[in-house]
């Protein structure tokens, strides 16, 4: 394939945010009242600010060796991590919008976080910034806007030469099939699928992918080696598979289905840390964390490092002379 060339800052940002091979092991850690929902189930905002920014330092300082980066968000992860100095030199990704995976109603309309933007990440020096937003190609409208706010993202991730993750979410569109229906199952690789096309011809640098398989009324690995590969073969940018509640033991499933079908590695949130929300006693968790999410990174960096596709086949850095720094004004190589 042919390399897209890539300006000097988003290149070295990719390059903090992966292993020396060139791929993505990342542990997303951006939850927040997803995040208390599962800390404290019966009472989830009666968890105080502290006890969620204590469980995203601990699962950081207990893994951060099996990382390549890590995804936090500005209110209760990254500028902690930062002050604790736990990030042991792994890439730091920033979420940009407002938005959780537990509210309700469901926000289909993705939002800037207020007082938030790439211009911020960017001063912190922070590896990227990641975007999620609901899209369903079928639901023009709404397409189109969030469409719109994605290519402002892009421009500005542009103008401050930062990588830009984007995540676009299925949901069901208003005259189609009902969530957790067969059918609804039945045409979620149609949806995933033409969500990363769209997305990636916008402008994104990684795409930030849901499995595109429903794997319960879907269990041919045949079939979902044909749908990653069909994701490969359209977007023509470094894809990396999100774990979206999933086990754990499936989730290395689908990582290595994804990877032996050209995805370049994972950003992992649940289905590495979800089970240490079980446990009550803070100590507990945290040797949970130290073995047991070390254990799940490990095996799961071991998956994309023996199938996964370095981010490296698909960029270049700009031709590099001995006047570049005279040119280098933006994001946009000439």
């Amino acid at each position: 394939m042919d390399k897209k060339v890539l300006s000097i800052g988003k290149y070295r940002a990719l390059q903090r945010s992966s292993t020396d091979e060139g791929f993505f092991n990342i542990m997303a850690l951006d939850h927040q009242d997803a995040l208390r929902q599962v800390l404290n189930p019966k009472a989830p905002m009666d968890l105080s600010d502290e006890s969620l920014v204590a469980f995203k330092l601990d699962a950081v300082n207990a893994m951060s060796e099996e990382m390549s980066g890590v995804l936090l968000d500005p209110v209760y992860g990254a500028a902690h991590a930062i002050e604790k100095n736990i990030l042991n030199g792994v890439g730091l990704l920033l979420e940009l919008e407002k938005a959780d995976y537990n509210m309700e109603p469901l926000p289909l309309d993705m939002e800037i976080r207020p007082g938030w933007s790439v211009a911020k990440i960017k001063r912190m020096h922070a590896d990227g910034v990641k975007i999620f937003f609901y899209y369903h190609p079928d639901d023009s409208g709404h397409a189109a806007s969030q469409e719109a706010i994605v290519q402002e993202v892009v421009e500005d991730c542009n103008q401050f030469d930062t990588p830009l993750y984007a995540e676009p979410i299925a949901y069901p569109s208003p005259n189609g099939p009902q969530a957790n229906t067969p059918e609804y199952a039945a045409d979620v690789t149609r949806v995933v699928l033409e969500s990363a096309r769209r997305t990636a011809a916008l402008g994104a640098d990684v795409l930030k992918l849901e499995f595109p398989m429903d794997i319960k009324h879907q269990p041919d690995e045949q079939a979902w080696a044909d749908a990653c590969q069909a994701i490969t073969d359209a977007v023509q940018i470094p894809w990396v598979l999100l774990s979206a509640g999933v086990d754990y033991d499936n989730f290395c499933r689908q990582v290595k289905a994804a990877c032996q079908a050209g995805a370049s590695g994972f950003i992992a949130g649940r289905a590495v840390w979800g089970d240490a929300c079980k446990l009550d006693d803070i100590n507990m968790r945290r040797q949970w964390l130290e073995k047991n999410g070390t254990m799940r990174m490990k095996k799961l960096s071991e998956i994309v490092h023996e199938h996964g596709t370095s981010w490296n086949d698909y960029y270049q850095m700009e031709t590099v002379t001995t006047s570049w720094f005279k040119r280098y004004e933006s994001g946009v190589s000439e």
